[in-house]
């Protein structure tokens, strides 16, 4: 073979080879990459940064029956999640019973609870004439409340044949959210104490305050109006980049 036509020869089999070298390593590096949809790599990036806030979890309690809910929540004291939202009623301890048809009121946030009891009561229905009645019974923690006489009731599930579903884990802190959430200041702890949003508080601080959000407007949570019921008031209170901007007061 001519010696030029060799070296001509070499030099393209070397350039195929870097080729492929190159393009061998291409599609391992993608194949290494975390994959992203192409609806997500469109998407805007959200308003919402994660704070330590997101990474504190209270204690919770796994009852699967009448017996292990009383194990676990008799005795303990636990602190209102949802607030404004759950109704509470009297308690009879003679007949061991609730009055659900009147309730006393809706337990305000962080409200503090000492639990004595859980027990089952069939609910009220109203049954429309040819309607058969399924037995639904409501779980029932017994508590009292500081600075208020006698006992009381209030919902930590309900109960259908041998089924149990429980929400206690949802409505209650078991453990004092002023201990989980210590780091904030005292200035926000006082607005809290005394139910009052204000400019910079984050949703989970105006919740603590207010209560459950009862509507909101289209946006992800931190960038959004949100709207809760606190005594005889309405609040909306617009949010952007988690901090409170403006805080307006409707008087019912």
């Amino acid at each position: 073979m001519n010696p030029k036509i060799g070296k001509r020869v070499l030099l393209v089999l070397l350039l195929v080879m870097v080729l492929v070298a190159i393009r061998t390593g291409y599609i391992l590096y993608q194949r290494t990459r975390p994959f992203t949809s192409p609806a997500a790599a469109s998407a805007p990036a959200s308003g919402y940064h994660p704070t330590s806030d997101d990474y504190i979890t209270s204690p919770k309690i796994f009852p699967y029956d009448l017996k292990s809910a009383a194990k676990e929540m008799a005795g303990k004291t636990v602190w209102v999640r949802v607030g404004n939202a759950l109704p509470y009623y009297r308690y009879n301890p003679g007949s061991h019973s609730a009055d659900l048809a009147h309730k006393v009121g809706v337990l305000p946030p962080l409200d503090q609870l000492q639990v004595k009891d859980v027990f089952l009561q069939r609910a009220p229905v109203a049954l429309a004439p040819g309607q058969v009645a399924i037995v639904h019974r409501q779980i029932l923690a017994v508590f009292e409340r500081p600075g208020q006489t006698g006992s009381f009731a209030t919902s930590i599930g309900t109960n259908t044949g041998d089924d149990f579903q429980f929400t206690a884990n949802d409505n209650f802190f078991f453990a004092d959210p002023r201990e989980l959430y210590k780091h904030w200041p005292s200035e926000i702890w006082s607005a809290i104490d005394q139910h009052q949003a204000r400019k910079g508080m984050s949703e989970l601080q105006v919740s603590f305050a207010l209560g459950a959000v009862f509507g909101a407007t289209r946006g992800e949570y931190g960038d959004r109006t949100a709207q809760y019921r606190s005594g005889d008031s309405l609040f909306n209170v617009t949010f952007e980049n988690n901090h409170a901007l403006a805080i307006v007061e409707q008087k019912n």
